[in-house]
């Protein structure tokens, strides 16, 4: 699960000519309860499990990391594979290459004594990913996967992925302070001078699940996964996606279908009304306490689709930064030497302005001077959507 679900209740009592708004008890309730994302990684790869607590939703304040847990990984079979924290409430266990012939749960004993059990799920192997197609469409990217399982045990799918674009400040800086103090030309090509060309990345908040159970054979076929919109910013350039695919057993589907009904479908009378999430983990330590979460255990498989924007004939610009007032660029002159680097210490030394170009004198080429602009207008970092200006390993172009 790669997000924490909220449900906010919103009513308004009217009547004629006057609203009275109404704040159920629910927004201010100080309970804080256990969620646990993640799954028991059956295969090659890592296991990542997070764990934090729920805030009042009248808070607005994320999830708070539990930290300091004692967190296994337990077979029916009497084995145990204990995790260790990383950070942020994560705790990790490298490749366990578990086998399909047991039965695993979770065990999760916190700093306060509070102990926590998921069910005995069994570890399904998940069939490769076949290929991941696109469609133009909508003024848009359309992706979707295709895959199946020829021993027809799947049947039920889950997937979240992890998107990467790059992006552009909207002014290009050609020149920066030196060690000396004064304007020195800047290089395209190291890491530390590239600030026009930014990369970022997010997880998916979807949830996305798919099933071939009506179906005589076990085939996922053109299965959306996520739209692209051509304004988002996305696609302006280079964007890729990495794709994970994991097997559920029934259960564990309904569990998703019922979080993806709750989460995304209900905005109306007509739409679906919520359900009871029934999560395969309990608190020992008190039975009432509910845990938000659902384990289960399979192995994990990817596969990458790169797409570039030269190829998708749509129409795309970088979408305005909406942190960024203006973009209005200064100027500061050479002359009078004597005081020019004093003059550049002065301009730059709070770091809000960057230096841009250089003004020549035409015909000459005299330096005359040279432009600065804000720094969230010119350092791709500083600007919306805060990525990094270093390249992923496997981005094309470099």
């Amino acid at each position: 699960m790669k997000h924490v679900v909220k449900i906010i209740l919103f009513m308004m009592l009217t009547s004629e000519g006057c609203k009275k708004p109404y704040s159920p008890s629910i927004i201010s309730a100080s309970n804080s309860y256990l969620v646990v994302e993640g799954v028991i990684n059956s295969g090659t790869d890592s296991t990542f499990i997070k764990l934090t607590r729920t805030a009042k939703l009248s808070s607005g304040v994320a999830p708070a990391p539990e930290f300091s847990a004692i967190v296994t990984v337990e077979a029916d079979n009497g084995n145990i594979y204990p995790l260790t924290e990383a950070n942020n409430g994560i705790y990790s266990a490298p490749s366990l290459n578990l086998s399909t012939n047991a039965k695993y749960r979770l065990r999760i004993k916190t700093s306060t004594n509070k102990e926590y059990l998921s069910d005995f799920v069994e570890a399904k192997d998940t069939p490769d990913i076949d290929s991941l197609a696109y469609k133009v469409q909508n003024n848009g990217v359309q992706i979707y996967v295709n895959s199946h399982d020829p021993k027809n045990n799947t049947r039920y799918y889950r997937w979240d992925f992890d998107e990467t674009w790059q992006y552009q400040s909207r002014i290009q800086s050609f020149y920066k302070l030196g060690t000396d103090g004064y304007p020195t030309y800047r290089s395209a090509y190291t890491d530390s001078d590239n600030i026009y060309n930014c990369y970022k990345t997010d997880q998916s908040h979807q949830v996305l699940v798919g099933s071939s159970i009506k179906l005589g054979q076990d085939v996922i076929s053109m299965q959306p996964i996520d739209f692209v919109a051509a304004n988002s910013g996305k696609i302006s350039f280079i964007y890729s996606i990495l794709l994970r695919q994991y097997a559920l057993t029934g259960d564990a589907f309904n569990y998703w279908q019922n979080l993806k009904k709750n989460t995304e479908q209900l905005g109306s009378i007509f739409d679906m009304q919520p359900s009871t999430m029934q999560s395969n983990i309990h608190c020992i330590s008190n039975a009432k306490e509910p845990v938000i979460g659902y384990i289960s255990a399979s192995s994990v498989k990817t596969k990458r689709i790169i797409l570039d924007h030269y190829y998708l004939n749509l129409y795309t610009t970088n979408p305005p930064d909406p942190h960024v007032v203006t973009c209005e660029a200064g100027s500061i002159a050479v002359q009078p030497m004597e005081s020019f680097k004093t003059r550049l210490q002065h301009v730059f030394f709070s770091g809000d302005s960057t230096l841009v170009n250089e003004v020549s004198q035409i015909g000459t080429g005299i330096v005359l001077g040279y432009t600065y602009a804000p720094t969230e207008c010119v350092d791709c970092r500083k600007t919306a959507p805060f990525g990094t200006n270093i390249a992923p390993s496997y981005w094309p172009y470099q």
